[in-house]
């Protein structure tokens, strides 16, 4: 196989990782909305769906979920610049995208650090479907 076959190849390979990580990355939406929404009507005096340590517990599954999901984002932007290197192609939209991965880890980071430090009262306050 010529080389060229080879690196697409290799390309639809992490194209593929990034449509599963995408689906995942929307789950981990809905599941901060669930726990944005479940804040919500505890706060409106109505009794809360999920109890304030399972939502805990869900908000820090949720956080490693979405730290997962931007590694994986920032191991393929890693080895999309490695092949597009290889072709020759232009590599500032690829470092662009890894610099951008590495803030998103860090964010994600911290925020996986502030879900786990806090207590059952706060979780739901810093709960953002977007981190």
């Amino acid at each position: 196989m010529e080389h060229s076959q080879y690196n697409k190849n290799k390309e639809i390979k992490y194209i593929d990782y990034q449509i599963i990580t995408s689906v995942v990355s929307i789950i981990v939406i809905i599941i901060s909305i669930v726990l944005l929404y479940n804040e919500q009507i505890y706060l409106e005096n109505k009794k809360y769906v999920i109890s304030p340590k399972k939502a805990r517990n869900l908000t820090i599954f949720n956080r490693v979920l979405a730290l997962i999901t931007v590694l994986i984002f920032l191991y393929v932007n890693y080895r999309l610049y490695f092949i597009s290197k290889e072709e020759n192609e232009n590599l500032k939209p690829y470092k662009l995208q890894i610099s951008a991965s590495v803030l998103t880890v860090i964010a994600s980071i911290i925020v996986l650090y502030v879900a786990t430090t806090s207590t059952t009262e706060t979780v739901p306050d810093v709960e953002n479907p977007i981190i």
